[in-house]
Protein backbone atom coordinates (compact mmCIF):
# COMPACT_ATOMS: atom_id res chain seq x y z
CA UNK A 1 0.00 0.00 0.00
CA UNK A 2 1.45 3.61 -0.84
CA UNK A 3 -0.49 6.54 0.35
CA UNK A 4 0.81 9.69 -0.74
CA UNK A 5 0.09 13.30 1.14
CA UNK A 6 -0.84 15.52 -1.75
CA UNK A 7 -4.67 15.78 -3.32
CA UNK A 8 -3.62 17.48 -6.50
CA UNK A 9 -2.64 15.89 -9.96
CA UNK A 10 -4.12 12.34 -8.77
CA UNK A 11 -3.37 10.90 -12.56
CA UNK A 12 0.19 11.60 -12.35
CA UNK A 13 0.34 10.42 -8.23
CA UNK A 14 -1.50 7.12 -9.57
CA UNK A 15 1.39 6.41 -12.46
CA UNK A 16 4.38 7.28 -10.07
CA UNK A 17 3.19 4.49 -7.50
CA UNK A 18 2.32 2.17 -10.22
CA UNK A 19 5.49 2.87 -11.50
CA UNK A 20 7.23 2.93 -7.99
CA UNK A 21 5.36 -0.93 -7.53
CA UNK A 22 6.69 -1.99 -10.32
CA UNK A 23 10.44 -1.32 -9.86
CA UNK A 24 10.54 -2.69 -6.18
CA UNK A 25 8.77 -6.06 -7.90
CA UNK A 26 11.98 -6.17 -9.56
CA UNK A 27 13.80 -5.76 -6.66
CA UNK A 28 11.99 -8.61 -4.71
CA UNK A 29 12.85 -10.79 -7.56
CA UNK A 30 16.39 -9.36 -7.11
CA UNK A 31 16.27 -10.88 -3.64
CA UNK A 32 13.87 -13.95 -4.05
CA UNK A 33 16.14 -16.58 -3.16
CA UNK A 34 13.15 -19.28 -4.32
CA UNK A 35 13.63 -17.85 -7.73
CA UNK A 36 16.40 -19.40 -9.55
CA UNK A 37 16.88 -16.62 -12.10
CA UNK A 38 17.14 -14.20 -8.95
CA UNK A 39 21.00 -13.12 -7.98
CA UNK A 40 20.61 -14.16 -4.99
CA UNK A 41 19.56 -17.77 -5.77
CA UNK A 42 23.05 -17.43 -8.41
CA UNK A 43 25.47 -16.03 -5.56
CA UNK A 44 24.25 -19.09 -3.34
CA UNK A 45 25.07 -21.18 -6.17
CA UNK A 46 28.44 -19.35 -6.51
CA UNK A 47 28.94 -19.36 -2.95
CA UNK A 48 32.99 -20.77 -1.75
CA UNK A 49 33.84 -19.67 -5.45
CA UNK A 50 34.66 -16.53 -4.96
CA UNK A 51 33.34 -12.94 -5.60
CA UNK A 52 30.34 -11.93 -7.63
CA UNK A 53 29.28 -8.96 -8.76
CA UNK A 54 25.73 -7.58 -7.85
CA UNK A 55 22.98 -4.91 -8.41
CA UNK A 56 23.06 -2.10 -5.91
CA UNK A 57 20.36 -2.94 -4.19
CA UNK A 58 21.47 -6.83 -3.53
CA UNK A 59 24.89 -5.30 -2.01
CA UNK A 60 23.04 -2.24 -0.14
CA UNK A 61 20.78 -5.34 1.28
CA UNK A 62 23.57 -7.32 2.60
CA UNK A 63 25.29 -4.67 4.29
CA UNK A 64 22.11 -3.62 6.26
CA UNK A 65 21.46 -7.68 7.23
CA UNK A 66 24.98 -7.86 8.33
CA UNK A 67 24.53 -4.72 10.50
CA UNK A 68 21.19 -6.35 12.07
CA UNK A 69 23.34 -9.65 12.86
CA UNK A 70 25.69 -7.87 14.54
CA UNK A 71 23.24 -6.02 16.90
CA UNK A 72 21.90 -9.06 17.39
CA UNK A 73 24.93 -11.56 17.94
CA UNK A 74 23.46 -13.21 15.29
CA UNK A 75 19.84 -14.15 16.62
CA UNK A 76 18.80 -12.83 12.99
CA UNK A 77 20.66 -14.09 10.53
CA UNK A 78 20.68 -14.24 6.41
CA UNK A 79 22.38 -17.42 6.39
CA UNK A 80 20.12 -20.34 6.59
CA UNK A 81 23.39 -22.55 5.81
CA UNK A 82 26.77 -23.48 6.23
CA UNK A 83 27.73 -20.40 8.18
CA UNK A 84 26.66 -17.01 9.49
CA UNK A 85 26.92 -13.29 8.67
CA UNK A 86 31.00 -13.89 9.54
CA UNK A 87 31.10 -16.14 6.60
CA UNK A 88 30.20 -13.54 3.55
CA UNK A 89 31.79 -10.45 2.86
CA UNK A 90 30.25 -7.21 0.93
CA UNK A 91 32.30 -4.85 -0.88
CA UNK A 92 30.14 -1.86 -1.46
CA UNK A 93 32.53 0.10 -4.27
CA UNK A 94 33.07 -2.48 -6.20
CA UNK A 95 29.56 -3.92 -5.91
CA UNK A 96 30.33 -7.50 -5.27
CA UNK A 97 29.29 -10.32 -2.66
CA UNK A 98 31.84 -13.34 -1.67
CA UNK A 99 29.45 -16.08 0.13
CA UNK A 100 32.89 -17.64 1.57
CA UNK A 101 31.80 -21.27 2.53
CA UNK A 102 30.96 -23.61 -0.12
CA UNK A 103 27.08 -24.73 -0.18
CA UNK A 104 26.06 -21.65 2.01
CA UNK A 105 22.61 -20.47 1.12
CA UNK A 106 21.31 -17.31 2.08
CA UNK A 107 17.57 -15.74 1.80
CA UNK A 108 16.36 -12.06 2.46
CA UNK A 109 12.81 -13.32 4.31
CA UNK A 110 12.84 -11.79 7.59
CA UNK A 111 13.56 -8.19 6.22
CA UNK A 112 11.91 -8.53 2.75
CA UNK A 113 8.87 -6.40 3.36
CA UNK A 114 10.98 -3.87 5.05
CA UNK A 115 13.62 -3.12 2.57
CA UNK A 116 10.87 -2.84 0.14
CA UNK A 117 9.02 -0.64 1.96
CA UNK A 118 12.65 2.00 2.37
CA UNK A 119 13.03 1.19 -1.65
CA UNK A 120 10.01 2.54 -2.49
CA UNK A 121 9.96 5.13 -0.41
CA UNK A 122 13.58 6.60 -1.49
CA UNK A 123 12.17 6.52 -5.60
CA UNK A 124 9.12 9.01 -4.28
CA UNK A 125 11.55 11.22 -2.81
CA UNK A 126 13.53 10.49 -6.00
CA UNK A 127 10.51 11.83 -7.62
CA UNK A 128 10.32 14.77 -5.37
CA UNK A 129 7.18 14.13 -3.15
CA UNK A 130 8.09 14.67 0.15
CA UNK A 131 5.50 13.00 1.81
CA UNK A 132 4.54 8.89 1.45
CA UNK A 133 3.65 6.47 3.47
CA UNK A 134 4.43 2.76 2.29
CA UNK A 135 2.91 -0.53 3.95
CA UNK A 136 3.94 -4.10 2.78
CA UNK A 137 2.91 -6.42 5.24
CA UNK A 138 2.98 -5.04 9.23
CA UNK A 139 6.07 -2.98 8.49
CA UNK A 140 5.57 0.67 7.75
CA UNK A 141 8.01 3.35 5.65
CA UNK A 142 6.92 7.14 5.92
CA UNK A 143 8.40 10.58 5.00
CA UNK A 144 7.07 13.73 5.64
CA UNK A 145 3.25 14.23 6.57
CA UNK A 146 0.01 13.17 5.81
CA UNK A 147 -2.66 16.24 5.01
CA UNK A 148 -4.11 15.80 8.38
CA UNK A 149 -0.87 15.81 10.68
CA UNK A 150 2.33 12.98 10.98
CA UNK A 151 1.59 9.60 9.53
CA UNK A 152 -0.02 8.05 12.52
CA UNK A 153 -0.82 3.94 12.88
CA UNK A 154 -1.85 2.31 15.46
CA UNK A 155 -0.35 -1.46 16.78
CA UNK A 156 -2.21 -3.54 17.64
CA UNK A 157 -1.58 -7.57 18.15
CA UNK A 158 -4.12 -9.96 16.55
CA UNK A 159 -4.54 -12.08 19.52
CA UNK A 160 -5.56 -8.84 21.60
CA UNK A 161 -2.73 -9.18 23.58
CA UNK A 162 -2.77 -5.07 22.99
CA UNK A 163 -5.82 -4.32 23.33
CA UNK A 164 -5.63 -2.62 26.54
CA UNK A 165 -2.45 -0.88 25.23
CA UNK A 166 -3.19 -0.18 21.62
CA UNK A 167 -0.31 2.04 20.30
CA UNK A 168 -0.91 5.50 18.29
CA UNK A 169 2.41 6.09 16.40
CA UNK A 170 3.66 8.16 14.19
CA UNK A 171 6.05 7.71 11.06
CA UNK A 172 8.31 11.09 10.39
CA UNK A 173 10.98 9.95 8.08
CA UNK A 174 11.24 6.20 10.30
CA UNK A 175 10.35 2.86 9.75
CA UNK A 176 7.90 0.59 11.66
CA UNK A 177 7.81 -3.17 12.09
CA UNK A 178 5.38 -4.44 14.26
CA UNK A 179 5.35 -8.69 14.90
CA UNK A 180 3.20 -11.07 16.91
CA UNK A 181 3.50 -14.17 17.98
CA UNK A 182 -0.01 -14.87 15.73
CA UNK A 183 2.71 -14.88 12.59
CA UNK A 184 4.80 -17.85 13.48
CA UNK A 185 1.80 -20.29 14.04
CA UNK A 186 2.40 -21.24 9.99
CA UNK A 187 6.13 -20.79 9.57
CA UNK A 188 9.00 -21.08 12.16
CA UNK A 189 10.92 -18.86 14.15
CA UNK A 190 14.23 -19.34 13.32
CA UNK A 191 17.27 -19.02 15.72
CA UNK A 192 19.93 -18.40 13.14
CA UNK A 193 22.62 -19.04 15.85
CA UNK A 194 21.66 -22.96 15.96
CA UNK A 195 19.84 -22.77 12.64
CA UNK A 196 16.98 -24.49 14.45
CA UNK A 197 12.96 -23.61 14.77
CA UNK A 198 12.29 -22.26 18.08
CA UNK A 199 9.31 -21.17 20.36
CA UNK A 200 8.47 -17.16 20.15
CA UNK A 201 10.06 -15.60 23.49
CA UNK A 202 7.44 -13.00 23.32
CA UNK A 203 4.15 -12.20 22.27
CA UNK A 204 4.78 -9.03 20.18
CA UNK A 205 7.17 -6.43 19.45
CA UNK A 206 7.57 -2.93 18.13
CA UNK A 207 10.45 -1.61 16.58
CA UNK A 208 10.90 2.15 15.49
CA UNK A 209 13.97 2.94 13.56
CA UNK A 210 15.59 5.33 10.59
CA UNK A 211 15.02 2.38 8.26
CA UNK A 212 11.96 0.13 8.36
CA UNK A 213 14.25 -3.10 7.04
CA UNK A 214 16.48 -2.60 10.36
CA UNK A 215 13.19 -2.11 11.98
CA UNK A 216 11.72 -5.40 10.95
CA UNK A 217 15.12 -7.57 11.06
CA UNK A 218 15.57 -6.37 14.97
CA UNK A 219 12.03 -6.85 15.48
CA UNK A 220 12.45 -10.66 14.93
CA UNK A 221 16.24 -10.59 16.58
CA UNK A 222 13.62 -9.39 19.53
CA UNK A 223 11.62 -12.71 18.67
CA UNK A 224 14.76 -15.09 19.47
CA UNK A 225 16.53 -13.20 22.05
CA UNK A 226 13.78 -12.47 24.16
CA UNK A 227 12.20 -9.48 26.16
CA UNK A 228 15.30 -8.89 28.46
CA UNK A 229 18.09 -9.43 25.93
CA UNK A 230 16.01 -7.63 23.24
CA UNK A 231 14.92 -4.16 25.57
CA UNK A 232 18.93 -4.59 26.53
CA UNK A 233 20.21 -4.85 22.35
CA UNK A 234 17.98 -1.77 22.10
CA UNK A 235 19.38 0.15 24.95
CA UNK A 236 22.53 -0.60 23.47
CA UNK A 237 22.70 -0.22 20.02
CA UNK A 238 20.75 3.66 20.71
CA UNK A 239 19.75 3.97 17.50
CA UNK A 240 15.89 2.27 17.75
CA UNK A 241 13.17 2.82 20.20
CA UNK A 242 10.92 -0.25 20.73
CA UNK A 243 7.66 -2.09 22.91
CA UNK A 244 7.93 -5.83 23.44
CA UNK A 245 5.53 -7.66 25.65
CA UNK A 246 6.55 -10.95 27.36
CA UNK A 247 4.88 -13.73 27.70
CA UNK A 248 3.05 -12.82 30.45
CA UNK A 249 1.78 -9.84 29.19
CA UNK A 250 4.23 -7.33 30.84
CA UNK A 251 4.91 -4.21 28.25
CA UNK A 252 8.79 -3.09 28.60
CA UNK A 253 9.12 0.39 26.66
CA UNK A 254 12.19 2.10 25.50
CA UNK A 255 12.16 5.58 27.26
CA UNK A 256 10.48 8.08 25.02
CA UNK A 257 8.07 5.55 23.66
Amino acid sequence: MIIIGWPADAANIQKLADLVVAEAEKVYDLLDAANPASEVARLNANSGKGKMQVSWPVSDAFKKAKKISEWTKGAFDIVVLNGDHKSYSVDEKASTVDLKNSGMEVRFDPVMEGYLADYMITLIYAAKMQNAMVRAGNVFRGIGRSLYGPWSIQVQEDSSAYARHALDLTLSNTGIATISAAEFRGRPLIDYRSKKAVSPACKGATIIMDEAALAQGVAYGVFVMGPADGMSMLNRIGKARGLIVDMQGKFMRTPGL
